[in-house]
């Protein structure tokens, strides 16, 4: 293995290993043994070769730790102080990027150049309005003075679910917030300082013109993913149909549009050159092809946003033409190392990205499958060799980060690949260049037959496999069977590489026993989705907030988790009422997981629930039903009673019990349905009770606790709510009346066991701590 590869990839592992931990290690322990290995791997390297080998694998291990480290101690500092959340400061800085424009708001990054002490360096804010035209539209280079209030960075945390916090520290982001009306803000300089300022302009400037040229199409904001790298406005559905047939690195800028880029124009410009006798002269052709591709490609990266894909193919056509000039031609395994080891040096948050592990796998993939092959093989047998290895090599990698993979991908890349990277990417890329609507007129076009053949091939149940999550050992051990098995033939142990991957099919879903459940209250911010899992049914309770823009707690929360856990599809969908942090995701869970059984306070075919007219079972008191042993009760509202105007009165709320104890699932039940319960003898002592209305003081009335006198309170609310839920006087009364208190702003996703016992299984900021994660503080919200 060549030296770079030896040193690369320990490097990588080291500092995965750092963003692994829940707590900072010091820097020292890391800088003396690297002190001393250096030096004995230099001194060993000729004398004793193998003994060499191992310190330099062990030196750069320790050193990608020692280099995360370093970065990540210079980088926390520069966070949000505590105590100038929910205050109103004036800041001075940079717009930076591209703003991003949706329904309600405009978000973007911001560098700040004069602020008092304790607010970081860069901040994410939004102003908000109802449409673009009537609300501040920032533009990227231009230096503002804003009143703005700040958080701490703060977000979600489920199982199986993204993680908020990790992406902001990732961007350097210290804190985001919002913009203030009062004081107005303050435009300080609408010229772009710098050339990174600049390039963002010209991509804003594109992405404008790519809107206006096709203000109805339905790709408007595909093809401005592939001209400028934005891809914040593409629909979910088209991300689904996407992720079905395994495209989705076409969508964004991947190494390999890159690759296309540097051909075309290297071509053009070796052809053109060619034909001016002094030009040739003074460079070869094929000198004046690679140096200009690769400075074509340059500026596509630049355009395109710098993505960790575009980075290493940027550098490994670099050093691919450095062999045009003479220098050290290197082997592609060695060039992908030395890759590596750039864009970590850089940026050691890469490795919390997927698109860095999918970006380099692949290519790592395809040198892996041609190892060792001397005979010339076609271009038919080649390729169908370069699916076979991204379709099997790249498995563990796709369950591990997406957790699907699809099995009509090789079909669908074979026409996709070419389609896209042929005919759209030019036609996007020449009206970059020369701003002439018919070429996105026929970009569009083409995408949207190529989209109607992408349909066909995803409708089908069986085209994306989606098992549920399996442990990261088995990811891991799945992941050296298939590169094993895309090693040559000669090499030994095929049967158990299969062996090895079979698992991955087979590993079963860990459930409760009989007469068992397990509940998952999950982090959804200021909503409630709540799951409960018996031996063999699955029921979802409220399914979240909308959170705007196309964006809700099912498609990022719900869907994810479920998929993760294996609850597809559901038994049953209970929706509480119409209010949107409790309905706000429930299409997206329908439409992705599928429900047998919907039922709720609602009516199928009311505008505010859009589910398609299918059949909503009524909520009444009185229902209940058993499931492998665990009694399941509708508690309120009363038979016959017509839904409130306000909904809250007229919230489902269901109890499910067992042998050890029970749960009271209270949705928004405001006082006037804590009365009917009590008056109509429906409530009983339970072990844990998600709170009504989010802790709200419209609800928990004394009696009401007293009746059920829970050993647990659950409180679902977001970080520093605007309707400070919990309330204080509730939180004195359940804590008067002996119930522990847990909340998913401070402790993420909450996890139970009922079974011989009722045991708290798992906090999920405990569970997946990092060391980046702010520690809670209780601080009054604003």
């Amino acid at each position: 293995m060549p030296p770079v590869v030896l040193a690369s990839l320990p490097f990588c592992l080291g500092i995965y290993w750092l963003q692994c931990q829940a707590e900072l290690p010091p820097l020292w322990p890391a800088a003396l043994p690297l002190s001393l290995a250096v030096p004995l791997c230099a001194f060993f390297w000729r004398r004793r070769p193998a003994l060499a080998r191992i310190l330099l694998i062990l030196s750069f291990l320790v050193g990608g730790a020692g280099w995360a480290i370093w970065r990540a101690e210079l980088r926390l500092p520069d966070r949000l102080s505590a105590e100038l959340e929910g205050r109103d400061l004036i800041v001075e800085g940079r717009v930076e990027g591209l703003p991003r424009w949706s329904e309600r708001s405009t978000s973007f990054q911001f560098e700040v150049l004069k602020a008092e002490p304790g607010v970081p360096s860069r901040l994410l804010l939004a102003v908000y309005g109802s449409s673009r035209g009537g609300r501040l539209s920032p533009h990227p280079g231009e230096r503002w003075r804003f009143a703005v209030r700040l958080k701490r960075p703060h977000g979600t945390l489920n199982p199986h679910g993204a993680d908020f916090e990790a992406w902001m520290f990732s961007q350097g982001l210290g804190a985001n917030g919002y913009v203030r009306q009062a004081p107005p803000p303050l435009r300080l300089a609408a010229g772009p300082e710098g050339l990174a300022a600049r390039v963002d302009r010209l991509r804003e400037a594109v992405r404008e013109s790519i809107v206006r040229a096709l203000p109805e199409s339905r790709w408007q904001a595909l093809l401005v993913a592939l001209a400028v790298g934005d891809q914040r406005g593409v629909p979910a559905d088209q991300w689904r149909l996407f992720a079905r047939t395994g495209i989705t690195h076409l969508v964004s800028i991947s190494g390999l549009h890159v690759v296309i880029w540097a051909v075309i124009v290297g071509a053009l410009v070796a052809a053109l050159w060619r034909r001016v006798p002094a030009l040739a002269l003074r460079l070869p052709a094929q000198q004046a092809g690679a140096l200009l591709g690769v400075v074509a490609s340059l500026i596509y990266c630049a355009l395109a946003g710098w993505g960790v894909p575009a980075q290493r193919s940027l550098l490994m056509l670099a050093v691919a033409a450095a062999a045009r000039f003479g220098w050290r031609k290197l082997s592609p395994a060695s060039s992908l190392g030395l890759v590596l080891l750039v864009v970590l040096v850089r940026d050691p948050w890469a490795v919390s990205g997927k698109g860095f592990w999918l970006s380099f796998g692949a290519v790592a993939l395809l040198l892996c499958s041609g190892l060792g092959r001397l005979k010339r093989e076609s271009a038919l047998s080649g390729w169908l060799r370069a699916q076979w290895a991204m379709l099997l090599g790249m498995l563990p990698a796709l369950l591990a980060l997406t957790g699907q993979v699809s099995l009509v991908a090789p079909l669908a890349n074979a026409v996709a690949i070419p389609v896209v990277t042929m005919l759209v990417l030019p036609l996007v890329l020449g009206f970059v260049l020369l701003p002439w609507t018919p070429l996105l007129d026929l970009a569009s076009l083409v995408f949207d037959v190529l989209a109607s053949g992408l349909e066909v091939l995803a409708r089908p149940q069986w085209a994306v496999w989606q098992p549920p999550a399996p442990p990261a050992l088995l990811l891991l051990v799945a992941g050296f069977a298939a590169i094993w098995l895309l090693l040559p033939r000669r090499i030994p142990g095929k049967a158990a590489a299969w062996a090895l991957l079979l698992p991955l099919a087979l590993w079963p879903v860990a459930r409760p026993a009989f007469g068992q459940f397990e509940l998952t209250l999950l982090d959804v911010g200021q909503g409630l989705a709540a799951h409960v899992r018996t031996r063999t049914h699955d029921l979802v309770f409220d399914a979240g907030p909308s959170y705007g823009g196309g964006s809700d707690a099912g498609q990022s929360i719900l869907v994810p988790y479920l998929r993760g856990e294996g609850a597809m599809p559901l038994d049953a969908l209970v929706i509480s009422h119409y209010d949107s942090d409790h309905s706000g995701g429930a299409v997206s869970v329908v439409d992705a997981i599928g429900a047998r059984r919907l039922i709720g306070s609602v009516e199928a075919g009311d505008a505010r629930l859009a589910l398609g007219g299918r059949r909503v079972e009524p909520c009444r008191r009185g229902q209940s039903w058993d499931w492998d042993g665990v009694r399941f009760a509708i508690l309120n509202p009363e038979a016959g009673a017509a839904l409130a105007k306000n909904g809250n009165t007229t919230s489902c709320v269901m109890k499910v019990s067992t042998a050890s104890g029970s749960v009271f699932l209270a949705a928004d039940a405001d006082l006037a349905a804590e009365a009917g319960m009590l008056a109509a003898g429906a409530l009983a002592p339970t072990t844990v009770l998600v709170a009504p209305h989010h802790g709200s003081h419209t609800s928990s009335g004394a009696e009401f606790i007293t009746a059920l006198s829970p050993r647990w309170v659950l409180y679902s609310v977001g970080y520093r709510n605007r309707f400070g839920h919990p309330h204080a006087e509730v939180a004195e009364r359940y804590r008067l009346a002996g119930a522990r208190a847990l909340r998913t702003d401070r402790d993420g996703a909450l996890r139970f066991a009922f079974g011989a016992r009722v045991e708290l299984v798992a906090r999920w900021r405990q569970v997946a701590r990092r060391y980046w994660q702010t520690e809670w503080l209780e601080t009054a919200p604003h």
